[in-house]
């Protein structure tokens, strides 16, 4: 497909409310600047966060609630690691709403026999032809994330990035890591999931090849310029400095050449006001149909980098019953980020919570939960 071809329309306004979105309008919220800013104050008293962003998009106010600790300011551009994601699922559905790809289409359809082949192998037997788009985009490939493969060395990706070293993971490489390794299960097995940045790297290749445009030019196309983003974008450029760069445990960390290569699995640069405002735009159906997504869904518990489900192109927090046990959260979905990032959107509340806490080591994911978690309990009051 060449770049200028049909695209699904954009809708500047939400599309079908679809089936509890209207919950919120018979409740008074109870946010404010206050709460807000108390909430990122204790997400950035984490151990290890050393600066903290919120941003809060409620449909009912004049533009989101945001607020910032420590050493990182409101507008504070950052990278959004995995949050990426999301718009990975965002130009993916409107491909297939176009009719240019769909979603069972063999990844072998898309990207050449030289390029894939032997790449997915289990006792012995080749299943690559079996990925689909569908398997991609859900991590239930069974392909190994190239990210926690040991090298030669002993060491992984993410123990080398992790210590400051930095080093491009363009695709090639990454196939080169994977290919001969043990696929960990058949490509949509029944009940499995594995977190991989390798399927989203394949993904992000599938996009350029069927619209002929590099995944910064697209995604800034088809996203981040319909919703009239100015900060966000996928960095491209090692010379870059707008990123205010993360932390691995107390080391700031300051890897241009690794997220110059990885544009699809974690390449994009953003604030919290504006990620909130691409999260929210999901939700309500603007730009493609959510609730055709969410129809399709199957969700699967996965437990590392994190415990949390994973679903098509989606994920969703584990919130068990005591978190509220007289009002259950149920569903807030969608992606969490290596470096502390989040956007996640709450339907029965109609809100959104976005921003990070960035740092790379794990540990200030929970401080963000429990800041969102908050923000869900004080809007139903």
């Amino acid at each position: 497909m060449e770049p200028g071809l049909a695209w699904p329309a954009f809708s500047p306004t939400p599309t079908t409310p679809g089936d509890d979105r209207g919950w919120k309008d018979r409740v008074m919220t109870k946010l404010t600047t206050a709460l807000i800013q108390a909430q990122a104050q204790k997400m950035a008293g984490s151990r290890h966060v050393q600066g903290a962003i919120l941003a809060v998009d409620d449909p009912d106010a004049q533009g989101p609630y945001v607020a910032a600790a420590g050493d990182l300011a409101p507008d504070s551009p950052f990278c959004a690691a995995s949050t990426t994601k999301l718009i990975v699922t965002i130009v993916t559905m409107r491909l297939v709403e176009a009719g240019h790809i769909r979603l069972d289409d063999p990844m072998a359809d898309h990207l050449p026999a030289e390029l894939i082949s032997g790449l997915h192998r289990r006792k012995g037997v080749d299943h690559t032809g079996r990925i689909t788009i569908r398997h991609l985009i859900s991590n239930q490939t069974g392909l190994r994330d190239y990210f926690s493969l040991k090298g030669p060395d002993g060491r992984r990706p993410a123990d080398t990035l992790l210590a400051g070293q930095d080093s491009p993971w363009p695709l090639e490489r990454t196939l080169l890591a994977v290919r001969g390794t043990e696929a960990q299960f058949l490509p949509g097995q029944k009940g499995k999931v594995a977190y991989s940045d390798t399927n989203y790297q394949l993904m992000g290749a599938i996009l350029e090849r069927v619209t002929g445009q590099s995944l910064p030019d697209l995604f800034a196309a088809e996203v981040f310029a319909p919703l009239g983003l100015r900060a966000t974008y996928v960095y491209s450029d090692p010379e870059d400095e707008r990123p205010v760069w993360f932390y691995a445990g107390s080391r700031r960390l300051h890897l241009p050449h690794y997220l110059a290569s990885v544009p699809a699995e974690g390449g994009m640069v953003t604030t919290a006001c504006e990620l909130a405002t691409i999260g929210r735009a999901v939700f309500e159906g603007r730009l493609f149909d959510i609730d055709a997504l969410l129809a399709q869904q199957d969700w699967r518990m996965i437990f590392w980098p994190g415990q949390f489900y994973f679903g098509l192109g989606l994920e969703r927090l584990w919130t068990p019953r005591f978190i509220s046990p007289l009002r259950p959260i149920r569903d807030v979905m969608g992606f969490w980020g290596q470096t502390g990032a989040f956007v996640f959107h709450h339907p029965a509340t109609r809100l959104t919570c976005a921003g990070t806490v960035n740092q790379a080591n794990g540990r200030g994911h929970a401080a963000a939960v429990r800041a969102m978690l908050n923000v869900i309990r004080a809007a139903r009051c």
